[in-house]
């Protein structure tokens, strides 16, 4: 467990939003289930101006203000300091029939947009009569946990023109003609990826039973995002099936999620952040290279050399840093040209940078594309 970060929990002069319960009785998509409802509205909210909202599956959880989440005191804290936009959150419980949240796996584990239909023509509909919301997807987040983090990823997955924006907590990619479908239909879309940013966060003790194991199914989640060059975070924790992890990072969580939209305070790390040397090792298949890079900042962005172990000097052809992703392609020097299937000519780099060490992947211009696991540390 680590450190409580302080804006999950309330701070002197931080302004405080109104939350109000709400049942929603009368679906068309679901008819004969009963969903409550809560609405949270930031102090800072004036009707002059649309509102980003996020949406909560299982909806209650995150509400509990002893809870470990505490969604709306976070989003008091972060809004007040400029760190995401004013934002409404809408907190939505599964539906009820006969007893409560008896329809929870009828309404969260299919794989189409009966959710997405309920939410954008009902929920969303109904609380659009009383509050002004953006309707664009870069100012819409949703957001779950176990069945509910696969549900909110699946409303993104079929409607990005809506959501554009993903929170699963120990999400259930798991289940055959289930959520375990999902790295694969991911990596068909490497070169033409949905517009979506997506932060998993699962633990290291999640459960482990027949329909699969959640931890390696979100592991699995992320190498298939990974692949198919996805804007995406993993958090991997040591807990188990619970909020614990995803409450504790949920402040940076919105943070990352957030850090770019137009007003929000937040510092993009620029070029200069990655010049300097790293150690570099790549893994092929289990033959494994060291290599050392080195990047400077030139007037017009950056150059690079590479020092490989075994091929000595391999040129760069070039080299770029955007939005925390290092990229940089070399001429395959010979030893590497068998590689791929088929005659490997370049070999390109898509890396996630954090601090000073960056992984992600090598790949080659081959059909078809593999990639390779690779690694990076600053030297000191």
């Amino acid at each position: 467990m680590q450190r409580p970060d302080p804006d999950s929990s309330p701070q002197v002069g931080v302004p405080t939003g109104t939350v109000t319960k709400n049942t929603w009785a009368s679906s068309r998509i679901y008819p004969g289930a009963t969903h409550h409802y809560w609405v949270y509205v930031p102090a800072q909210y004036t009707a002059a101006e649309p509102a980003c909202v996020t949406v909560f599956q299982d909806g209650q959880a995150y509400l509990d203000p002893t809870g470990p989440v505490r969604a709306p005191i976070v989003f008091d804290n972060l809004i007040h300091k400029g760190e995401i936009p004013v934002t409404i959150g809408v907190f939505v419980n599964p539906g009820a029939k006969e007893e409560i949240y008896d329809q929870r796996q009828a309404q969260y584990v299919p794989l189409d947009d009966t959710y997405a239909r309920f939410l954008l023509d009902e929920i969303l509909a109904e609380v659009g009569k009383s509050h002004n919301l953006v309707d664009e997807p870069a100012g819409r987040a949703i957001c779950g946990m176990s069945d509910g983090g696969l549900c909110a990823f699946t409303v993104a997955w079929e409607r990005p023109d809506a959501f554009s924006k993903v929170i699963s907590h120990i999400g259930s990619f798991t289940r055959l003609r289930g959520g375990s479908e999902y790295p694969y239909l991911i990596r068909q879309t490497r070169g033409s990826p949905k517009p979506l940013r997506v932060f998993l966060q699962d633990g290291q003790n999640d459960i482990n039973l027949a329909e699969g194991s959640w931890t390696l199914a979100n592991m699995t989640m992320a190498s298939a995002l990974m692949f198919a060059r996805y804007d995406y975070r993993f958090e991997l924790g040591a807990g188990g099936h619970d909020l614990t992890h995803g409450g504790e990072i949920f402040p940076d969580t919105l943070r990352w999620l957030w850090r770019d939209f137009p007003g929000v305070k937040g510092v993009p790390p620029s070029p200069n952040s990655v010049a300097g040397t790293w150690d570099v090792v790549t893994n092929a298949n289990g033959a494994v290279r060291h290599g050392v890079l080195t990047i400077s900042r030139v007037s017009d962005g950056l150059d690079a050399t590479l020092l490989d172990d075994v091929d000595g000097t391999i040129e760069v052809t070039r080299v770029g840093f955007d939005d925390s992703i290092l990229s940089y392609d070399y001429v395959a020097p010979q030893s590497q040209q068998h590689w791929g299937k088929g005659s490997v000519r370049t070999m390109e780099t898509w890396l996630k940078v954090a601090g000073d060490t960056f992984e992600g992947a090598l790949s080659c211009g081959t059909d078809p594309v593999i990639d390779y696991s690779i690694t990076g540390r600053r030297r000191g």
